[in-house]
């Protein structure tokens, strides 16, 4: 037997167990075990191939299909086991090349494309649960209106919390529905692509811990994206002022585009301050910052990565790339 078939068979059990168990369990396991479903299946690919996330990828279906619905299957295998079997994929894409002393290379896959890649899957899927939830506009705010109804209905004489109101009036109401059909897509897109990127990270530590992968530890804060990526941002954030759908599905690439510039702009400041002994408090102010604030230091990291080609000094020298995380 294949090395690959047992270690898949195993993955896609346990990503099936976590994803199942999110939905049965408390709040803190819906954020943690639900995102955390994508790892097993990111740790069988970057260990043991594609070939062992694809395999992952189809027991997580399977399994889900014995212990839940159809529509479960559906997400599982578009939504997770699917998108991480191709990311991981191209995280041990490679090629041979020759160096200028005729000796031969292995060129791996950029990362910069690979988190366009997650982007383009992000934003897909967003656009893939809009069309799936609704058939217009109206019928979109019917769902999400229904939505805010059932988040705020409590038992009657039940305590609720502090700040919250019991009911919102009707104005305040259509408001905040406005504000749900605004960012629907934009909130998806992100939220997938932040959760694929985390759990890439976190797969990619534990394969390299057990020696299993085989891709060099890369330069995190050298990441770059692709050249037509800033044009690909203008263009989604010029389609996200359409009405209707197209706009939505414009705002959700343009919110993935987005974010993946705000990874390029930490990992700028992660290179910046770079042998610096007050480095370790420069990130954390960053990142203190940047976790209550998102909403506006996001878009501040996206226009430094953005306007850093443009900057009369380069914030990013040459340097060798960083080794593998240490044990």
């Amino acid at each position: 037997m294949q090395t690959y078939l047992p270690i898949g068979l195993g993955a896609g059990f346990v990503s099936a167990m976590l994803f199942a168990s999110a939905s049965t369990g408390t709040l803190l396991g819906l954020l943690v075990l639900f995102f955390l479903s994508p790892m097993p299946v990111a740790v069988a690919g970057l260990g043991w191939g594609w070939r062992a996330a694809a395999v992952a990828a189809i027991v997580g279906a399977c399994s889900i299909g014995v212990i839940g619905n159809v529509r479960g299957i559906l997400f599982h295998a578009l939504s997770i086991g699917a998108p991480t079997a191709v990311l991981s994929y191209y995280c041990l894409l490679n090629r041979d090349v020759s160096s200028a002393g005729g000796v031969a290379q292995t060129e791996w896959y950029p990362l910069g494309r690979i988190v366009v890649l997650a982007a383009l899957i992000a934003s897909s899927l967003a656009a893939v649960a809009l069309v799936s939830s609704a058939a217009d506009m109206d019928d979109l705010r019917k769902l999400l209106g229904g939505t805010i109804e059932r988040m705020l209905k409590r038992p009657v004489g039940a305590p609720g919390p502090v700040g919250i109101p019991d009911a919102l009036d009707p104005v305040q109401t259509a408001r905040l529905t406005e504000l749900m059909v605004s960012v629907f897509t934009v909130s998806l897109a992100t939220t997938w692509l932040a959760v694929a990127i985390l759990n890439l990270w976190l797969a990619a530590h534990v394969v390299a811990r057990s020696n299993r992968l085989v891709r060099p530890w890369p330069d995190l804060a050298a990441l770059r994206l692709p050249p037509p990526a800033p044009i690909a941002l203008a263009a989604a954030l010029g389609g996200s002022f359409l009405p209707g759908f197209a706009g939505l599905i414009a705002a959700g690439l343009m919110g993935a585009l987005l974010l993946a510039f705000m990874f390029v702009g930490l990992a700028i400041i992660h290179h910046a301050t770079r042998g610096q002994s007050l480095r370790p408090f420069y990130l954390a102010g960053v990142y203190a910052v940047l976790v209550p604030f998102i909403a506006l230091a996001g878009p501040a990291l996206a226009l430094l990565a953005l306007a850093e080609p443009f900057l009369p000094l380069p914030l990013r020298r040459t340097q060798p790339p960083q080794g593998p995380p240490s044990t």
